[in-house]
């Protein structure tokens, strides 16, 4: 047998092998893309589930944020109390020792 058809022969042969492991490896990451496409459709369709349940939320904001403003004023009276209340604890503790 020639040495050049037999050198032909091998080298469409490799290249036989070589595009039949490219076409696997292929097929595998589309696969891959396949499943990340899936989990991207699914994330997708959470976000415009949140976007229809909140749409209400800008319309309303403004009234939330007014109806609270009193709620911010009580909390620092309760700040100013519960600091008054551990200054005179803080006293107690000394006098008892404890501190």
């Amino acid at each position: 047998m020639n040495t050049v058809l037999l050198l032909t022969i091998l080298t469409i042969v490799a290249a036989a092998v070589l595009l039949v492991a490219l076409g696997i490896g292929l097929f595998y990451i589309a696969l891959a893309l396949e499943g990340i496409g899936k989990s991207l459709d699914k994330i997708a369709y959470g976000v415009r589930a949140i976007e229809t349940e909140t749409s209400p939320l800008p319309d309303c904001i403004d009234g939330i944020n007014n109806s609270l403003a009193p709620v911010v004023g009580g909390f620092a009276a309760v700040g100013e109390s519960l600091t008054s209340a551990d200054i005179h604890l803080g006293n107690v503790a000394g006098v008892l020792g404890v501190k």
